[in-house]
């Protein structure tokens, strides 16, 4: 049973990602893959598997549901997975592999949140018995032993490992350091793939929900992505020259200086976001209309608003077709993943 078991050290460091861009690469050569996320803190709805059944494969048929990740105390933290939740687990698998080439499996992080055993990604890639490829998140302090340590517990299983979200002057060290210690080794290093900000932007949705924004116009285009925010304030650069410089974004304006809300129309902009609790006055909602962007209503100040994104940019997801798309093309750049046997791409 070909299996590809992806784990991570840490939450958040691109697991889902990868296990997408995989699965989505491989189903457009013609192969059938299936994506299974065994264990889960949100089980009956987990977000990841429900993104992977509707945007990625949405002809492959309903992933099986996952087990409740299990807490501080649990039996399975102990002495392994419960031989139920091992029968569980390899039943689902043998009935995914009836009509798919690769299984690919979002296993746990090793490092996870209080409470919980980072272990139980190790027992976890033994139960599936599959391949395992590691991938890790990029921080300052990571070397080439610490990815080392990190693959240790995998064993023979582990083939390759790949370090992710590594901020650009950084990449240098990343494949002339970390990469010759972890090939030394006889470990396959397939790769670096930078920091970026199409990966870590939100959607104009979660801007509105995040800051309770009241809808003018353009609710329609709530998913569309935005990957930076730009204050609109008293600005001695022209609007051209000072909106001009980012593009996906959001402008944070009051919502009483239409003529800097004009400035920013000037150019592509995402959408606005008034402050203040002001009403855009007729002529930038027809600008608006014109051009397609949508317009919120805050009632916080600037300055507050501007805070409480910067907490929303935290926690950007990786749910959205474009992140797909984006993921993959930082895979093609950054990383060879045909290397692993299994994959056959």
């Amino acid at each position: 049973m070909p299996v590809l078991y992806i784990a991570s050290d840490q939450p958040q460091s691109g697991k889902t990602a990868l296990a997408a861009s995989l699965a989505s690469q491989m189903w457009r050569a013609g192969r059938r893959v299936a994506y299974f996320k065994p264990l889960s803190s949100s089980a009956d709805a987990d977000p990841d598997v429900e993104f992977v059944a509707a945007s990625v494969l949405p002809d492959a048929g309903p992933p099986p549901t996952p087990l409740s990740l299990p807490g501080a105390g649990d039996p399975v933290l102990e002495d392994g997975p419960a031989d139920e939740d091992v029968k569980r687990i390899t039943s689902s698998l043998e009935e995914l592999a009836r009509s798919a080439d690769l299984v690919i499996v979002e296993g746990p992080s090793l490092s996870m949140a209080p409470g919980q055993d980072g272990n139980l990604a190790v027992r976890l890639a033994e139960v599936v018995d599959g391949g395992v490829l590691l991938i890790v998140r990029y921080d300052k302090d990571l070397s080439g032993d610490r990815v080392l340590a990190l693959c240790e517990p995998f064993g023979q299983r582990l083939v390759g490992v790949m370090v992710n979200l590594v901020t650009r002057y950084k990449e240098r060290e990343a494949r002339l350091e970390i990469a010759p210690a972890v090939r030394a080794r006889g470990i396959d290093f397939l790769g670096a793939i930078p920091e970026d900000r199409t990966m870590l932007s939100v959607t104009v949705g979660q801007i509105a929900e995040h800051l309770g924004g009241r809808w003018v116009m353009g609710e329609e285009r709530s998913h569309d992505l935005v990957e930076n925010l730009l204050i609109g304030g008293n600005i001695m650069d022209s609007g051209d020259t000072y909106f001009g410089r980012k593009e996906s974004k959001a402008v944070i304006v009051r919502g009483d200086r239409p003529d800097i809300q004009l400035a920013a129309l000037s150019g592509p902009t995402t959408c606005l976001v008034l402050t203040g609790g002001h009403e855009p006055i007729q002529y930038v909602y027809h600008q608006a209309e014109q051009q397609e962007v949508p317009l919120l209503v805050v009632e916080q100040d600037t300055l507050s608003t501007a805070q409480a994104l910067d907490t929303l940019l935290e926690r950007s997801t990786f749910h959205h077709p474009r992140k797909v798309e984006r993921f993959q093309e930082l895979l093609g750049r950054g990383a060879d993943v045909t290397s692993i046997g299994v994959m056959g791409i």
